[in-house]
């Protein structure tokens, strides 16, 4: 009982410091999310991603014109070995002359920056997602790095069997950053900034309002109390 009372105690003094100060606190959540806002807008860079798709498979007769499900089988534990070999120098270099990247100060370190390697749910499809500042070259490095793999893999990996899903297009819209995450962000730390001035306030909180709270603090019996003359009402 003697708990639950303090904690309503605590719990009444939060809310009076939020009705206090109800409208600075407002306008500190408000100034966050707006802040957030205009430095997605107008300072985060936008990047654009441009999305291509490799199905390889591996057959153990290269003769036949059927896949097995061996085939299926190996070609999806090989998907990691493909993943690496896409990340690696071999490609990389490639595409970057191809491309004359290097004019753009692109190196290997740059690329790995920018190409994102993934297998789809398990299988033997291979996502190419390449993000950068511009959609057209987002498109053409990952359209190219297709080509220069599909090249390149036939005699690092002696197979042939390297399908196109889809090539990547021109992205028409940013892929980051996302003025909603971000907006939600600077909410979120405006409420952070609320909480802080909050606790703040009531560790220097220093009134004593009820009896219990001066028993707790100098643990001496209550000999009488000074009534409230704007409360209680004088003699007729």
């Amino acid at each position: 009982m003697y708990e639950n009372d303090g904690i309503e105690i605590d719990l009444s003094r939060i809310f009076g410091i939020i009705k206090k100060y109800f409208k600075p606190f407002v306008l500190i959540i408000l100034t966050t999310s707006v802040a957030a806002v205009l430095i997605t807008l107008f300072l985060i860079p936008k990047k654009y991603t441009a999305e291509a798709k490799l199905i390889i498979v591996q057959k153990s007769n290269p003769d036949s014109q059927q896949i097995s499900y061996n085939d299926l089988q190996t070609s999806q534990k090989l998907v990691n070995t493909y993943s690496e070999i896409l990340r690696s120098e071999a490609i990389s270099d490639e595409v970057i002359h191809n491309l004359n990247l290097e004019i753009e100060g692109i190196d290997h370190s740059s690329y790995l920056g920018m190409v994102n390697i993934s297998s789809v749910n398990n299988t033997e499809v291979i996502n190419i997602k390449v993000k950068t500042k511009n959609p057209n070259l987002s498109a053409r490095i990952a359209n190219e790095i297709v080509s220069v793999f599909q090249q390149k893999i036939v005699t690092i990996m002696n197979i042939e069997n390297v399908t196109v899903l889809n090539s990547a297009k021109i992205p028409d819209q940013k892929s980051s950053p996302s003025n909603v995450k971000n907006t939600i962000i600077g909410f979120l730390l405006g409420c952070l900034i609320d909480s802080c001035v909050i606790a703040y306030l009531l560790v220097n909180d220093k009134n004593i309002r009820t009896e219990e709270e001066m028993k707790q603090i100098f643990n001496y019996p209550i000999i009488g109390l000074i009534p409230d003359m704007n409360t209680v009402g004088g003699p007729e």
